[in-house]
């Protein structure tokens, strides 16, 4: 079953935009997915807080969109904005607008969150990140979409009790992918099984799958995170739509996938280094 990366019941997200010069991003990770605090540094596992963002960069327009859903914050907000540039799970200083994002919910434990910042404006950026980025608004720019790209950069959202930030994800490229494509309803598994479990990972208008992913960087499994990996084969067109689609079969033994698991992720890098990251929905059995 092909299944879009989702950011919340509120929020959905496409593999692409309609346009190549769109690019898309999700925050995730690296240790749960979504906006976690097990994502901080170091981790909140006391937290209640979950959420979601979608971020949007138009490189013609120079505008980038940020959503965002949050909720069960163990106390109000009181800051949220995007970090670059650090490999995960690092910490590093904040490069877009401060206090906080232009209009964020402050003051609350959930909201919701939708604004566009013109990427050429001075203030779309913290004044630091600018001067320590080659003092000008167009190398900050170059640099943030560079750490975006690169999955060097976190959304984080502050609170009164975790000051330095209560839950946060990196940035990844969503791809949509297909556990064992056998059509509506979950992909069935049984994690007993000693056989490989075939993922599908779509292309589309803008992405090539088959000659733009690492294959040997994917992992899948119950995070994500599991070396699974057995061989790599693609040129069919899995779902018709004309393009060649990648597929991976993984060993089923490796995945982690426990009985009663719904959710099977996928994790892994493009050729040009950017992290990728892709969900199906699926059932076990017995």
């Amino acid at each position: 079953m092909k299944q879009w990366i989702l950011l919340s019941s509120l929020l959905a997200v496409s593999v692409t935009a309609s346009r190549a010069e769109i690019l898309t991003f999700i925050a995730s990770g690296p240790a749960a997915p979504g906006l976690s605090s097990l994502n901080e540094n170091p981790p909140h596992p006391e937290s209640t807080g979950s959420g979601s963002a979608l971020i949007t960069w138009d490189t013609t327009t120079h505008t980038m969109t940020v959503n965002v859903v949050f909720t069960g914050l163990t106390t109000p907000n009181t800051a949220a904005h995007i970090h670059c540039c650090v490999a995960p799970p690092g910490n590093t200083g904040v490069a877009t607008t401060v206090p906080t994002f232009t209009g964020f919910p402050g003051g609350v434990t959930s909201g919701t969150y939708s604004h566009s910042f013109n990427m050429q404006d001075a203030a779309s950026y913290n004044p630091t990140f600018i001067s320590s980025h080659g003092g000008t608004v167009a190398t900050a720019e170059a640099a943030l979409l560079a750490g975006i790209r690169a999955g060097q950069s976190y959304l984080n959202i502050h609170t009164m009790r975790f000051t330095g930030g209560e839950i946060r994800g990196f940035l990844v490229q969503p791809v949509t992918m297909s556990v064992k494509d056998e059509g509506s309803g979950p992909a069935v598994i049984n994690p007993k099984s000693r056989g490989k479990i075939p993922v599908t990972i779509l292309s589309t208008a803008t992405f090539n799958a088959l000659t733009g992913i690492d294959t040997n960087s994917l992992t899948f499994g119950r995070t994500g995170n599991e070396q699974s990996l057995a061989f790599c084969n693609g040129g069919d067109d899995v779902n018709r739509d004309g393009l060649p689609d990648l597929v991976c079969h993984f060993n089923t033994q490796e995945t982690g996938i426990q009985s009663g698991d719904t959710i099977a992720y996928l994790k892994g890098t493009t050729l040009s280094g950017t992290p990728i990251l892709g969900q199906d929905s699926i059932r076990t059995v017995p």
